[in-house]
């Protein structure tokens, strides 16, 4: 079990708050199977005051541990201002064709929690497609365009998608958000990807600077297109 590191963001909001009772944060992360997970980053952030409050040039108030071999984690609340509501996040490094990448954890408990006691606050390793916290998932996300020129509606595409190396398919109809319409949920890997719209196969080329026009059934590739650098992106047309 790794002891935990204070990264307590100071301002004049918080002169007056003084220190907490004594408490403390801990809990495991495991796999899917249950395995213990070690090396996973776990943060314990105040939710109610953000940095925009605070006088520290973007920094919040939180403290951050490392789950140890046993994948256990230990946070001393001891020194954060018990002030508000905080909540435990906790993600981990993995590659994502090639490039460290940093996705988050499934919370047993996404509750937040005043600080004073002590809190158990349990992770798992798992996709999430999206969540309120989330809304493009922990994972690959797949984004549908309209080829230039092309005016169809795609809102009920569907989307294809099977990893090249173990041949695992996912079949996942296309949604609205911020970014145009999506299919989030996938884990990170290279993927032939195929779309069809009212179970008619739709022509399709990578959307994006250094991708040609080069339409075909279907496209190969990763997760590490867009600004985020978990996207693949493409462009179709009938």
């Amino acid at each position: 079990m790794k002891a935990s590191s204070l990264v307590l963001a100071t301002g004049i909001t918080l002169l007056a708050a003084g220190r907490s009772p004594a408490g403390s944060v801990s809990g495991i992360a495991v796999d899917e199977s249950g395995a213990p997970v070690a090396g996973v980053q776990v943060e314990i952030v105040n939710r109610t005051i953000s940095a925009e409050d605070l006088l520290t040039y973007g920094q919040s108030i939180k403290a951050q541990a490392t789950t140890g071999t046993d994948g256990r984690y230990f946070v001393d609340t001891d020194f954060l201002p018990a002030i508000g509501e905080y909540g435990a996040h906790a993600y981990r490094l993995v590659m994502n064709g090639g490039r460290p990448f940093n996705i988050d954890l499934l919370p047993e408990v996404p509750a937040g929690f005043a600080i004073g006691s002590d809190v158990v606050r349990n992770f798992r390793v798992g996709v999430i497609e999206f969540s309120e916290d989330l809304p493009y998932g922990n994972a690959g996300v797949f984004v549908l365009n309209n080829a230039i020129g092309d005016f169809t509606d795609l809102s009920a595409a569907e989307v294809t998608l099977v990893e090249q190396a173990s041949g695992r398919s996912y079949v996942k109809s296309v949604r609205s958000s911020g970014e145009g319409l999506v299919a989030t949920g996938i884990p990170f890997g290279t993927y032939a990807a195929s779309v069809t719209l009212d179970g008619k196969p739709m022509q399709i080329a990578l959307w994006g600077p250094g991708h040609g026009d080069s339409f075909g059934r279907s496209v190969v590739h990763d997760f590490t297109m867009g600004w985020a650098g978990n996207q693949m992106q493409v462009q179709v047309k009938p």
